[in-house]
C-alpha cells in the first residue's frame, strides 16, 4: 500500500480513572459511515471511536499522538507509558461492508497499583432531571421540539454506558422548579427530598446555555451556500443528595456544521440527528463530561441511607447496581438536622457503634441485620450507612 509522505496526527487525550490491579488484554471495536466515498476519513473516525470506547469503559488514561496517513495507522503497534502504566495498542482487523467501515483494536493494560480505592469502587445513583435552557428562541432553528428532554435522556444513556462511578436515574420529563438565580447563589442547597423520593445519591442538573447559529451568507435564491456552524454549550452541576450542596460544576462547548436543510424540521430523538456532525460532537462532550464526573466521584465514599427498619433488620437504598454484595458490612452514622443562623436545616452526622451486615440484595436496595443490639436502639430512618 502506498503511503503519502504527509501524515495527519490524531491527538487522543482521554483521561479516565483507575482500574483494579491486574494486567489483561481487552478488545474494542469502532465503526463509521463512509460519506461521499471518503474511506480514509471514515477509518480515522472508526479508530477514534474504538480507542475512545476502550478508554472510557475501562478507566485507563491515554495521552498520545497516533500517526495516520489517509486514515491508515502507519504503525500497527505503539506503546504508552504513564504513571507506571504500560499500554500497548494493536490494530487487529479492518472490514468494509457497504457504506460502513469496521475496525477492531486490542489493548494490553498494566495498572498503576497506587490509584486503587479502598474497599472497591461503589456506584452512585445520579438523578438527571430535564435540562434547563437559557434561551428558548434558539430552538426555532430546526424546530427542535423536546430538545431539553432528549439531552437529559442522552446524558443518562452516556453515563450508563461509560461511567465507572455512577448510573443514571433519568427523569427527563420532570423539570426542577428552581429559579436559576437562586442556584447561582454561593452556598445554595437543593432540598433533600429530591434524592429521597428517587433514592439517588446525587442530582446532576444540565443547563443548555447556547445552541445558536453562526451568521451565514445566503445565495441568490436564499439557500445556504454552505452548512452554517451551530453552537452547543451546556453546563452541568452536581449536587449531593443528602446535604444538597454543590460538589462539582463545569461548562462544555463545541460547534459543528448544521447539515440539515434550512427549513427542515428536525426531531432530536432520531438517529438522523445523532449521526450528524452536530449530534456526534454533543455525544463527545457528554463522554468527556462523564470522565470529569468520574474524576470527581472516584474514591469518594458512597453514602447510603436507612429507608426502613423493623426490629434488628434495616433496609438500605443501596443495591446490586451500586455494587453491594451479600456479606458486605456497613457502619451506621446517626443523622441529625440542626438549624443554622438563617434557620435552615443542616445535616449533622454522629458516629455510632451500630454495624450491619448485608443479608439480601435487590437491584437498588438491600436488607441488613444489626450485629450489635445494644448499639442499635438509636438507629432511625434516614440515618447514613457507610461501607467498611
Amino acid at each position: 500500500m502506498h503511503i503519502p509522505r504527509s501524515a495527519s496526527l490524531i491527538i487522543l487525550s482521554l483521561a479516565l480513572l483507575s482500574l483494579p490491579i491486574r494486567a489483561e488484554w481487552m478488545e474494542a471495536s469502532g465503526e463509521a459511515t463512509i460519506i461521499n466515498g471518503n474511506t480514509a476519513q471514515a477509518r480515522e473516525e472508526a479508530i477514534n471511536q474504538a480507542v475512545s470506547y476502550a478508554t472510557l469503559s475501562t478507566g485507563i488514561q491515554i495521552s498520545s499522538e497516533q500517526q495516520t496517513s489517509n486514515g491508515n495507522l502507519t504503525q500497527n503497534n505503539f506503546a504508552i507509558n504513564r504513571n507506571a502504566q504500560a499500554i500497548s495498542i494493536q490494530l487487529v482487523s479492518e472490514r468494509i461492508q457497504g457504506n460502513k467501515i469496521y475496525v477492531s483494536l486490542r489493548l494490553d493494560l498494566n495498572d498503576d497499583p497506587t490509584q486503587q480505592c479502598p474497599n472497591g469502587q461503589l456506584k452512585a445513583a445520579i438523578l438527571i432531571p430535564q435540562a434547563q435552557i437559557k434561551d428558548r428562541t434558539q430552538l426555532r432553528y430546526g424546530q427542535l421540539s423536546g430538545f431539553e428532554e432528549v439531552i437529559s435522556e442522552k446524558l443518562g444513556s452516556v453515563i450508563e454506558d461509560y461511567s465507572s462511578t455512577g448510573f443514571s436515574h433519568t427523569h427527563a420529563k420532570e423539570l426542577l422548579d428552581i429559579k436559576q438565580d437562586l442556584v447561582d447563589i454561593r452556598g445554595y442547597r437543593l432540598p433533600s427530598w429530591l434524592s429521597e423520593i428517587t433514592d439517588s445519591q446525587y442530582i446532576l442538573q444540565p443547563q443548555i446555555m447556547d445552541i445558536s447559529m453562526e451568521p451565514v451568507q445566503a445565495t441568490f435564491l436564499g439557500f445556504w451556500d454552505e452548512a452554517p456552524l451551530r453552537q452547543f454549550q451546556f453546563k452541568l452541576s452536581l449536587y449531593h443528595g443528602i446535604s444538597g450542596e454543590e460538589v462539582w460544576s463545569k461548562s462544555y462547548s463545541t460547534s459543528a456544521p448544521w447539515e440539515f436543510e434550512e427549513q427542515a424540521i428536525i426531531a432530536p430523538n432520531t438517529d438522523r440527528f445523532w449521526r450528524s456532525s452536530y449530534g456526534k460532537n454533543i455525544t463527545k462532550l457528554m463522554q468527556q463530561a462523564t470522565h470529569d464526573l468520574d474524576s470527581t466521584l472516584n474514591c469518594r465514599p458512597l453514602l447510603g441511607q436507612v429507608v426502613s427498619r423493623q426490629a434488628d433488620r434495616i433496609i438500605l437504598n443501596l443495591g446490586r447496581k451500586h455494587g453491594i454484595r451479600v456479606g458486605d458490612k456497613f457502619q451506621v452514622v446517626l443523622q441529625q438536622n440542626l438549624p443554622d443562623r438563617l434557620n435552615e436545616m443542616r445535616a449533622v452526622a454522629t458516629k455510632s457503634r451500630a454495624t450491619v451486615k448485608i443479608e439480601q440484595v435487590s437491584e437498588e436496595s438491600s436488607t441488613a441485620v444489626l450485629l450489635d443490639q445494644n448499639a442499635a436502639y438509636n438507629v432511625q430512618i434516614n440515618d447514613i450507612a457507610l461501607k467498611i
